[in-house]
C-alpha cells in the first residue's frame, strides 16, 4: 500500500471577547511541517482547524511545538468537559482535488 496522508482536526470552543486573538494565534502558528492547514468558523465561538501531514512522523514532529501553542492560548478557551479541545486524525482514505487533478 502506497504510504498515505495523515490529517489532524482539532475543535476549539473560544471564550467570549477572544475570537480576534484565537485567530491572530492560529495564523501565527509554524505550519511548515504541515502540507496544508485550514481553520474554519462553525460560528457560536467555535473554531476547527484542519492540518495534512506527508506521514504519522510528520505529525508526530508537530506534536510538541503544537501542545507548547495550546499551552499559550490555553486562557481562551472553553473546556470540552476535561479536554482543551475536541482532536481526530487518522490516514486519508479520499483525496479528490477538482482545481489541481494532477496533485492527487
Amino acid at each position: 500500500m502506497d504510504q498515505m496522508n495523515v490529517i489532524s482536526v482539532v475543535k476549539y470552543k473560544i471564550k467570549d471577547g477572544f475570537e480576534d486573538d484565537f485567530v491572530e494565534a492560529l495564523n501565527s502558528y509554524d505550519y511548515s511541517k504541515a502540507v496544508l492547514a485550514k481553520a474554519i468558523s462553525l460560528g457560536d465561538n467555535e473554531y476547527v482547524s484542519i492540518s495534512e501531514y506527508e506521514s504519522i512522523d510528520a505529525i508526530g514532529e508537530d506534536e510538541i511545538t503544537g501542545l507548547e501553542w495550546l499551552d499559550n492560548v490555553t486562557h481562551m478557551l472553553e473546556y470540552f468537559g476535561e479536554s482543551r479541545t475536541q482532536s481526530y486524525s487518522g490516514l486519508v482514505v479520499m483525496d479528490i482535488n477538482t482545481k489541481n487533478p494532477s496533485a492527487s
